[in-house]
């Protein structure tokens, strides 16, 4: 495989991309992290905006989602609210946290969680990586919030145009053709390495070949998550609700993907 480099540049949508397992990944304990013991009190003294639901105070994935994705619209449209981002929400953090989803997504800077969904402090656990690539000790962190703060939803949200994907994508497709990557400046082996099932599930979609691989990651890291050691009880037991989703730099909008 060649190496390559990089440089700094309810909505549904149905994909026929496979999907494969993950391997299991070292059970530890992060207790230290942080306690979920004033997750209450923040939930009961935490101001909400008035045209806005109050997401601490949500119980089912459901509902959650169906938040977010209002708060998205705001955020599409122009029209924020910035829920949760005052002096009593803060304080009433400190003593703990209780945040109702996690969300793993991409490093880039154009897809902040907290403001692509319009939610405020303590609401979301955000889990970053290029393209959301996946490992074992990345899958600890992500799993963090439903395992052991009981989130009851993860979105895995990837994003259009991703730089890691085309870059990736274009090396994997040069290896292909027996030619070589591009030098960008930045190598990116073990991206490539990452983002490779994706590539491989991508190749018999229609449109746009990188569009395609992006949604391709994302429900590869779906179907990864779901069978991992920490999670996989929690979503058969129906306690966490597991979505993925595309985020559009164009318009604003995160739509849902399904298998």
């Amino acid at each position: 495989m060649n190496t390559t480099h990089i440089s700094g540049t309810r909505r549904r949508l149905l994909t026929g991309a496979g999907a494969v397992g993950a391997g299991a990944a070292l059970l530890l304990a992060l207790d230290a992290c942080a306690a979920d013991s004033g997750g209450a009190a923040a939930s009961e003294t935490a101001s909400a905006t008035p045209e806005v639901p109050d997401l601490k105070g949500l119980e089912t994935a459901e509902e959650i989602w169906d938040a977010l994705l209002e708060g998205n619209q705001r955020w599409a449209d122009g029209e924020p609210v910035h829920p949760g981002t005052d002096t009593d929400t803060r304080e009433a953090l400190v003593e703990g946290q209780a945040p109702r989803a996690a969300v793993f997504t991409c490093v880039d800077s154009r897809v902040a969680p907290e403001l692509v969904f319009d939610t405020g402090v303590g609401d979301l656990m955000v889990t970053r990586t290029a393209a959301n690539t996946f490992d074992p000790l990345v899958s600890e962190s992500v799993s963090y919030g439903p395992a052991a703060l009981e989130a009851p939803l993860l979105v895995v949200l990837g994003h259009q145009k991703c730089g890691a994907v085309t870059a990736a994508h274009d090396a994997l497709a040069a290896a292909d053709a027996g030619e070589e990557a591009e030098d960008h400046g930045y190598a990116l082996p073990e991206i490539v390495a990452s983002l490779t099932p994706a590539y491989e599930a991508a190749r018999t979609e229609s449109g746009d070949p990188v569009d395609a691989m992006i949604a391709a990651n994302v429900l590869l890291t779906v179907q990864a998550l779901k069978e991992h050691p920490n999670l996989a009880e929690l979503v058969a037991d129906g306690a966490l609700t597991v979505v993925g989703a595309v985020y559009s730099l164009e318009t604003g909008l995160v739509t849902e993907i399904a298998a």
